[in-house]
């Protein structure tokens, strides 16, 4: 046995994921590679740590424990090291990522429902947690946070980091604290760990500053603090999921087989060729969007806390008097939102409303369909949130809990409200801006591979142009081209949120936190007007101002497509650009300040007070009975080679376009049908070839029809 486990392990620390052509998420593997390479006992050290672990980890099946508390508190210590303002992250988002990990390794996480029932009964709490130190290693108090400037622009996976002399800081002693160093990690790494048994002056996790906690400077979608989670498990001893191999082993034996990482979010089940029916892509130690990771394994859990057994390897930890005591952290204090209430509901928007909580540094809000499962989860910093993205007709929930110093509250009640109807009474066009110049190419600058542009619209300016709170869902954007490159422009997209700032101050981009998406595509700018209609109207609360962002990717340069824009000196409103010669573009958080804005049109329109008769999906994905639906259909459902779409235009010369949409959100597939005349039409949709020449897999999707100024979406079933 005790051979078989050395082949194992060092066949396991011998090969490097297959996934990493993939994603940069993790470099934990690299990280022990090299390692090994400056140490050669580090391997023999990690065996013997293994070949303990499971001795322990055997003995306490008959015993029932591992000889310790059954809560191991662990005392924290983040070193903030920035080389930009926006990389100095604040307390409150560092607070954040602490509850993070306290609700993730306690199960306490909102998103749990999210597990499936498949994996329920191996579902569990870790017991560990986590707190910021109140002593340093001299015996003074302290935040538990070090904020170091630097002059690296970035970092990778050497651990430069963790030295001041190499323009980083120096580590607390490891058999104290868990120290996690905080930083802009480059080449797209979101961050990495030592295991146990490596060097002590390096021991610790190393995290993206964007990618850690979940209010602040956090990016989507790793906005919900759950690569600091994945990275502690490495430094607790867990193995990715899959084994860093195809049908790899992680030393885990309630963790079922994959043949690789996950990326996004899988439909569950998802099987493999390893044998395995359903994939638990949702585990923390996977490679899914933060959004869809919600649980450890009893498994897991076991070889975590082994190491806080006697003898254990970061046994000492378990003792630390670091946090203050020593004691686990105080039950949460925080009180429970009341005053649940949604106003300014649209067919698409609603605003959710609740009473200020004394002390909150956060609030989770969880938003759901009534008939639906799963929630949407959203940050606030405010005792409101403005939501986009609704359907008409259509009942909706909302919960919403406390986060502060001392950890969250429980939810509140569910508070229920529900959208009118979708048939607009009238609309709007808003200009911004008439200025003359041409030198300006946002956001068509294809002179460069890639390009976000981010710019303010002010209120007064909205006003000045002929807003008003009749019309006040924007369901468009349009930008004037004076030269037009024949360039695509490839996944253009356009998101948008309030904002209360009106100008920029350096060329740090604002937070895309909260943002709605509302277009993308591929797109090719024309001469004259460019209008982007969105997929997903946003409506505009009247009070605050708009933040527009646009990002694309491209892997090749042209000229430039150039824009009529206006010149704004006293820096009123402004928008920053940058080009890269990389994917990845919407996630950058500097750019190049600028005082040329392009000239906008926006398109707004309005409902009546009345629900109108049409009524909008419902959560299967078939329409209800109801008036002026455009008998809008799909066939087979589910579907294997192709799917129909039946339609009708209702008025003569109506504009009409197909958009499929994966669960993610993503557009994979969008069809221009033109000016079409009133009657009955017949779409069809090729599996295999429709798809630009990659066939559709097994799954679920959503199907938009747009007619006009009216959206419905449908949901359909692939099974291949």
């Amino acid at each position: 046995m005790k051979k078989e486990l050395l082949h194992l392990l060092v066949a396991m620390l011998m090969l490097a994921s297959h996934a990493q052509a993939q994603s940069t998420r993790c470099h934990t593997m690299e990280n022990l590679e090299r390692l090994k390479l400056v140490d050669p006992l580090l391997e023999s050290r990690m065996l013997k740590i293994e070949n303990q672990s499971q001795q322990i980890i055997a003995k306490s099946l008959g015993q029932g424990n591992m000889g310790i508390t059954s809560v191991i508190n662990i005392p924290v210590v983040v070193h903030v090291v920035y080389n930009t303002s926006s990389q100095n992250i604040s307390d409150v988002q560092v607070q954040s990522q602490i509850t993070i990990l306290n609700n993730d390794y306690r199960r306490l996480n909102a998103d749990k429902v999210n597990t499936p029932s498949t994996f329920s009964s191996v579902a569990t709490d870790a017991e560990i947690t986590f707190c910021l130190a109140g002593t340093s290693p001299s015996g003074a108090t302290t935040t538990g946070i070090t904020r170091t400037h630097t002059n690296s622009s970035s970092f990778s996976d050497d651990d430069a980091v963790k030295y001041s002399s190499q323009g980083g800081e120096d580590a607390w002693p490891s058999d104290q604290y868990l120290n996690i160093w905080v930083c802009n990690l480059g080449g797209g790494l979101l961050g990495y760990a030592q295991f146990p048994g490596g060097p002590s002056a390096t021991d610790g996790v190393v995290i993206l500053y964007s990618g850690f906690g979940s209010v602040g400077n956090v990016a989507a979608p790793y906005n919900k603090g759950r690569s600091a989670t994945h990275e502690v498990g490495h430094w607790l001893n867990l193995r990715h999921i899959w084994g860093d191999s195809n049908c790899g082993n992680d030393l885990v034996s309630d963790t079922p087989t994959q043949t690789e990482a996950n990326y996004s979010c899988p439909s569950h089940p998802k099987s493999n060729s390893c044998g395995t029916s359903a994939e638990m892509f949702m585990n923390y130690m996977d490679y899914s969007d933060d959004a869809c990771m919600n649980m450890f394994s009893a498994g897991q859990k076991s070889r975590m806390k082994a190491l806080f057994a006697p003898g254990g390897y970061r046994e000492a930890l378990a003792s630390s008097g670091a946090c203050g005591g020593g004691s686990t952290p105080p039950p949460a204090t925080c009180n429970v939102p009341a005053g649940l209430n949604a106003t300014a509901v649209s067919p698409v928007s609603a605003t959710l409303n609740w009473t200020t909580v004394s002390g909150a540094l956060s609030y989770s809000v969880n938003v759901k369909a009534s008939t639906s499962t799963s929630w949407s989860s959203f940050t606030a910093t405010t005792n409101s949130l403005s939501i986009n993205g609704l359907s008409a007709s259509k009942t909706y929930q909302f919960q919403v809990k406390t986060s502060c110093a001392s950890g969250t509250s429980a939810f509140s009640s569910i508070q229920s409200f529900t959208t009118p109807g979708s048939t607009p009474t009238s609309s709007t066009t808003v200009t911004v801006g008439t200025g003359t110049s041409v030198t300006g190419v946002a956001p068509y600058g294809t002179g460069y591979m890639d390009e976000k542009t981010q710019f303010i619209i002010t209120k007064s300016e909205l006003v000045a142009g002929g807003y008003s709170t009749a019309n006040n869902i924007l369901k468009s954007l349009a930008f004037n081209v004076y030269s037009a490159s024949s360039k695509v422009l490839e996944a253009f997209t356009i998101r948008v949120r309030h904002t209360t700032a009106n100008s920029y101050a350096n060329t740090s981009y604002y937070s895309a936190t909260n943002m709605t998406t509302v277009y993308s595509g591929n797109y090719t700018a024309v001469s004259g007007w460019n209008t982007h209609n969105f997929t997903t109207p946003f409506t505009y609360n009247g009070t605050d101002n708009l933040l527009v962002e646009i990002c694309w990717n491209n892997s090749t340069g042209a000229v430039d497509s150039k824009v009529y824009c206006s010149t704004t000196p006293t820096v009123k409103t402004v928008y920053k650009k940058s080009n890269l010669a990389s994917a990845g573009i919407c996630d950058v958080t500097t750019g190049g300040l600028s005082t040329s804005r392009p000239n906008v049109k926006l398109g707004f329109f309005g409902f009546s007070s009345a629900p109108a008769s049409k009524l909008a999906n419902d959560e299967d994905g078939q329409a209800e009975e109801g008036q002026d639906n455009s008998d809008f259909n799909l066939y087979p459902n589910p579907a294997t080679s192709k799917i129909n779409i039946t339609y009708t235009v209702l008025n003569e010369n109506n504009t009409v376009e197909v958009l499929i949409y994966n669960m993610m959100g993503a557009v994979i597939g969008k069809y221009d049908q033109g000016m079409q005349s009133g009657g009955s039409h017949l779409f069809s949709l090729d599996f295999t070839s429709d798809f630009n020449g990659s066939e559709l897999s097994s799954g679920i999707y959503l199907c938009s029809l747009r007619v006009g100024d009216m959206l419905q979406t449908k949901r359909f079933v692939v099974k291949r």
